[in-house]
């Protein structure tokens, strides 16, 4: 009996010297993602890397509810009425400001403030910060309690694209139109908006935000345009602009190109389906392409148009570095989680697709695979998908992109190696995303009480094969003046079930 006691003991003190303490359990390596623990590894010894540090709470318990409901009081206060008459035509019957919207707890990201040698972007949204970090740094920040997990700032390489299959000349003027339009008629008549300009629909009224590498404002296809506000996220100050004695600026025609195709207007040169919108333009990378664009400055840029009250974000970016295809199910990425955040407070956000399909990624690139995301693919002139255009789907097995435009040999403003002002053709989604985004304002326009659901119903109920989308063309090209019509038709449909 006794060696049986004895032996039964034995047993018990082994199985808990074995057993990993609680300690061991919460190292705090196990809260740095696989994907940073390989790339803090690799750096050379003193140097950092972008690290999004997330935080389990913003500070309120179960006995924290009345000063929650007092500071989702005061955070509203501070919203401009637009940004909230868009949010409550957007979220009827809910509260247009809830928790997400409220500032880190301060505690927390003082510490981490004291412990980092730089914080790059602070997210509400995603109650987390970016920061410069190395494997040191790292560990301590996993070690504190308050922190829930540490991933790697993707990011991502792009260049501009070319279609071979295509002409880069333009068609001569041959009509009134083309005198008016130049070589830029084609690409708006491709996706029904030359016939909404003759009805009168320009823009007007709406607020549309462009996410892109910089902006030569001083172009003259922007003579006309309408900026109520800039801001520099990776230079941190308020001029969008190429600096040249910014060791950081290198060159602003990308982003002129986009704004140009989405709201420029030069007689005879250029013209985009959005001509007489409002605009903010937030600078979130820099075309320094030896170096990955990086979503965090994205996610900044998003939050601050939304407060701003932006109807409509046309982004013509995407990020893919450290993701893997599975992370392309609309609830991973940050630029994903961040843009469908904004799509379900009232913001259309249309996002380029990627020019990844011949290359080993091979898919659409974040935040295109968001499920609010209106994700755009490329077409050429003769309404085939261009070679470069990322095909869907999603990891999860929804169909992307959502519809197509021009992406190839696209008419765009830019400017020279010397910084002068020129036209060219430009491919890429990058250029079929803005035309796109300026078809969205006219349907808001037109139909200003329209939600995102009901913009993107209308696209993909009217685009050119709406009866069988497929993960190429999406629902394919859009039909601006489609659009709009089905929306007086589907209001009508309404209004009269309504008095049956």
């Amino acid at each position: 009996m006794k060696r049986i006691l004895f032996c039964a003991s034995l047993l018990l003190l082994l199985l808990v010297v074995s057993r990993p303490s609680p300690q061991a359990a919460q190292r705090p390596e196990s809260k740095i993602s696989p994907a940073l623990v390989t790339e803090l590894a690799s750096l050379p010894a003193g140097q950092t890397r972008a690290v999004w540090v997330y935080l389990k709470d913003k500070g309120f318990d179960s006995d924290s509810a009345g000063l929650l409901h007092d500071s989702l009081q005061e955070r509203k206060q501070t919203f401009r009425e637009r940004c909230l008459r868009r949010r409550a035509k957007a979220r009827p019957g809910r509260e247009v400001v809830d928790i997400e919207d409220l500032a880190l707890f301060p505690p927390y990201a003082d510490r981490i403030r004291s412990m980092v040698p730089r914080v790059r972007v602070v997210s509400r949204w995603l109650n987390a910060l970016s920061v410069e970090a190395g494997s040191r740094e790292a560990e301590s920040l996993a070690s504190f309690e308050f922190v829930s997990r540490l991933e790697p700032v993707a990011g991502f390489r792009r260049g501009e694209e070319q279609d071979k299959e295509a002409s880069v000349e333009a068609a001569p003027a041959l009509s009134f139109q083309d005198l008016v339009y130049g070589p830029s008629r084609a690409q708006l008549e491709q996706i029904g908006v030359l016939s909404l300009h003759l009805a009168g629909y320009a823009g007007r009224g709406v607020l549309v935000c462009l996410l892109d590498a910089g902006f030569r404002k001083s172009h003259p296809v922007f003579q006309m345009a309408r900026l109520l506000a800039e801001w520099d996220f990776v230079n941190g100050d308020g001029d969008v602009q190429q600096n040249l004695n910014d060791p950081n600026d290198y060159s602003d025609s990308h982003g002129t190109g986009t704004w140009s195709a989405l709201g420029g207007f030069r007689l005879g040169r250029l013209i985009g389906p959005a001509f007489q919108a409002e605009f903010i333009l937030g600078k979130t990378e820099t075309e320094r392409f030896e170096r990955p664009i990086e979503e965090d400055y994205w996610v900044a840029g998003i939050e601050w148009a939304e407060s701003l009250g932006a109807d409509v974000v046309s982004s013509s970016l995407g990020y893919t570095d450290w993701y893997t295809f599975k992370n392309m199910d609309g609830r991973t990425a940050v630029t994903t989680l961040a843009a469908d955040r904004a799509a379900d407070l009232g913001v259309v956000v249309v996002n380029a697709a990627g020019n990844e399909r011949n290359n080993s990624w091979g898919h659409i690139i974040a935040p295109a695979d968001g499920f609010k995301v209106i994700a755009v693919g490329a077409v050429n002139s003769s309404g085939r998908i261009a070679s470069f255009s990322s095909p869907g789907p999603t990891f999860d097995g929804r169909i992307k992109p959502e519809v197509c435009a021009l992406g190839v040999n696209t008419w765009v403003a830019g400017t020279d190696q010397d910084g002068k002002p020129v036209y060219r053709a430009g491919s890429g989604t990058s250029f079929a995303t803005p035309l796109v985004a300026g078809a969205v304002a006219l349907l808001l326009e037109a139909h200003p009480d329209w939600t995102p659901a009901d913009v993107r119903a209308a696209l993909l109920a009217t685009a050119s094969q709406n009866a069988d989308p497929d993960n190429d063309y999406g629902w394919g090209i859009v039909n601006a003046q489609a659009a709009v019509n089905w929306g007086r038709i589907y209001t009508l449909h309404f209004a009269l079930s309504n008095l049956r």
